[in-house]
């Protein structure tokens, strides 16, 4: 696959202008990334806040891939691209995040777009690189953090998207049941106690329970459902949040 970069300074949204250009014509292939964004969107309708060229924004159209499966591509690619150019890498959380602890680097929202016949999935992620502490003071789930904060070391957004866009070519030509594996293994608090919040969707949710649900997150099965261990049971989690207990 080869790349079509299109940079912008500002806009409102890079999955929206990736949507937008595909109605122009454009293919997969397509990759959006601006410096800033004045209406980035996460999963369920949050706010995704940046200030000017300290974030890396960018909007990947793939095909012949689920939404799940995208969001896993897409974040261990990212991963990957961060410890190959010397750093920790952040850990994966369930079902869309990049995390150090409790801290959140990165998100990712992965949404299906139809152009005629044509079903693409259009990957947007956004990870906090250049921030201190002092410049994080956003409303958040879960406490931001950055590239910079975690790993010591002053990143280029360039660098980390030129990284991410030759890991993505190289594991789309590999072995995509190794994907999940691969997510397995890098998953976050695995073994640990987690909580569930409403809104959730359970497969197998037990009838007469109300409110939070706690239980040990076990990992997650091969259609990318939470795994969690809860009162001798375990149960499968389709959509929700998760935080650690505690």
């Amino acid at each position: 696959m080869e790349w079509d970069v299109r940079e912008y300074e500002t806009i409102d949204s890079t999955n929206l202008e990736a949507k937008r250009l595909l109605d122009a014509g454009a293919s997969s292939g397509l990759v959006v990334t601006a410096r800033h964004q004045t209406g980035g969107r996460g999963r369920m309708g949050r706010s995704w806040l940046d200030l000017p060229g300290k974030s890396l924004m960018v909007s990947l159209v793939l095909e012949d891939l689920g939404g799940f499966e995208a969001a896993v591509l897409v974040s261990l690619s990212m991963r990957a691209a961060i410890v190959r150019s010397g750093g920790e890498g952040p850990l994966l959380k369930w079902p869309n995040d990049l995390v150090y602890g409790d801290g959140k680097v990165g998100g990712i929202l992965s949404e299906a777009y139809s152009v005629g016949e044509k079903e693409y999935i259009v990957t947007g992620l956004g990870l906090n690189v250049g921030y201190l502490p002092g410049e994080l003071d956003m409303p958040a789930k879960l406490p931001p953090t950055s590239l910079l904060i975690e790993e010591g070391r002053i990143w280029g957004c360039e660098e980390l998207l030129s990284g991410l866009l030759r890991v993505l070519k190289d594991r789309l030509k590999g072995d995509r049941g190794a994907w999940i594996h691969e997510y397995r293994q890098h998953l976050a608090y695995i073994g640990q106690i987690v909580k569930v919040g409403p809104p959730f969707s359970f497969l197998d949710y037990p009838q007469g329970w109300e409110g939070d649900i706690e239980g040990i997150m076990q990992g997650v099965d091969d259609e990318g459902n939470l795994l969690l261990a809860v009162e001798g049971r375990t149960l499968r989690l389709k959509t929700g949040d998760i935080q650690r207990a505690g």
